[in-house]
This record gives C-alpha cells, structure tokens and sequence, in this order.
C-alpha cells in the first residue's frame, strides 16, 4: 500500500471511528463505544500490516511497538516516511507499477 492510500485510508478510518463514538455516547452511553474498538483496531492492523508487506516486511515488526518510545517512532518512520521496494517482494507486486503496461497502446476510436 502506497503512502498516500495509507494516509487517506487512515485518516477515514479515524473519521469513522470518531463520528461514530460520539454518535453512541450520545444515542446509547459510553458504555456503548466499547463496541466500536474491535472493528476499529481490525482496520488499523490490516492498514499497518499492508503498508508493512510494501516495504517486504513481515508483520512481526509491527511488535516493536513493545519498545518504549523508540519502538512507536520507528514504526511511526516506516508508515509514514520510508518509501515502499521497487518492483515486486515476496508480499505482491509494486502498487506503483500496477495498472500500468508500456507495452500496450491505448487507441481511442470516435464513435
């Protein structure tokens, strides 16, 4: 996953989040927006794991979180700083290459 995707798709999952929260402590108690963090930490792991897996990392990194202050920044580096490998990894191809063919030629016709 690109920098950019992850950021946008970061930041509407926070949106979300917070909307959502407020929406349920106001409508049902606060009681209520205990539901909400499951589904929400689900998406942020699956966002970290794919911006990990551009980088041809394993998710086992995302456990550096463990190490207090230096863990946190240096995962905050790779998501937010560290560009993704050229080309293909072990994890799927380039998402800057996908979509993309120089060998074909798109010709357009008028109708």
């Amino acid at each position: 996953m690109r920098r950019r995707t992850f950021l946008w798709k970061l930041l509407v999952a926070a949106f979300a989040f917070v909307v959502l929260f407020v929406f349920m402590e106001r409508a049902l108690g606060h009681a209520s927006t205990l539901l909400l963090y499951p589904p929400f930490f689900a998406v942020l792991l699956s966002l970290f794991v794919r911006r990990l897996h551009d980088q041809a990392r394993s998710a086992w990194w995302l456990l550096a979180v463990i190490v207090p202050i230096l863990g946190p920044l240096l995962l905050a580096f790779l998501f937010l700083f560290k560009r993704g490998t050229d080309g293909s990894n072990q994890y799927g191809d380039d998402p800057r290459r996908v979509g993309r063919d120089y060998l074909r030629v798109a010709i357009h016709e008028p109708a």
